[in-house]
């Protein structure tokens, strides 16, 4: 009796853990198709197969899912960048790690790229400070990135802000809009080998950017 009185509360925790997880699910793509001021927590609920009322039970109101679903979505890449600029190797092996570990993250959730679109287009000016809060450590880390380089002679002088706009901006396209340009199913060519394409094309975009060469050749002299 004890055993079964005990695990009572386990399972009942682990379905509201996993309730929760399908709301954040649910809740991110509705609003990466709608927007925050458009999506409704009726719409969420009816995607997960529960009431309006167990949206509510878990997040207080809209606001506090959209924010939970943005801590969900950011933090994980947070850690994913860290890892690629903290391993060993030159300053051009860590920008390629890390445009990587930024383009696949966004390639597994591409409602990502979605949502910020959706935040620079209501947001006009200024980024609401929830999303700066989460955004700002990504580019923090590239824009460390390539002034090292520059700094250790391996990249040529270039705005890094414009370097990490480029690329930012090129890979919420091509993984939020990859269904898009997916080649006919007779190239034989799947859209994972498409997006891994993609992924290493714009790799070698900011090897170009920042005059990366191969081997011990010296960092192009082209100035900003």
């Amino acid at each position: 009796m004890r055993v079964r009185e005990a695990a009572g509360p386990r399972r009942t925790a682990l379905v509201t853990e996993e309730t929760r997880d399908l709301i954040l699910q649910a809740a991110e793509a509705e609003f990466a198709a709608r927007g925050f001021a458009t999506a409704r927590l009726a719409d969420i609920a009816e995607r997960v197969g529960i009431t309006r009322a167990a949206v509510i039970y878990h997040f207080r109101d809209k606001q506090a899912l959209y924010d939970a679903v943005l801590e969900s979505a950011f933090e994980p890449l947070s850690e994913k960048i860290e890892a690629a600029v903290s391993e060993p190797g030159s300053n051009g092996e860590r920008i390629e790690r890390l445009v990587a570990a930024w383009f696949n993250y966004a390639t597994e959730r591409p409602a990502l790229g979605r949502l910020f679109i959706r935040e620079v287009a209501e947001a006009g000016n200024e980024l609401r400070p929830e999303v700066q809060r989460l955004g700002t450590p990504l580019f923090a880390a590239l824009l460390h990135a390539i002034e090292q380089g520059q700094r250790d002679g391996e990249f040529r002088a270039i705005d890094g802000m414009h370097v990490a706009n480029i690329l930012s901006g090129a890979t919420i396209w091509l993984t939020s809009g990859a269904r898009l340009m997916e080649k006919d199913g007779d190239s034989g060519e799947s859209r994972g080998e498409l997006l891994a394409q993609h992924r290493d094309e714009l790799v070698g975009v900011a090897r170009y950017l920042l005059g990366i060469r191969d081997g011990d050749d010296e960092v192009e002299p082209t100035q900003a």
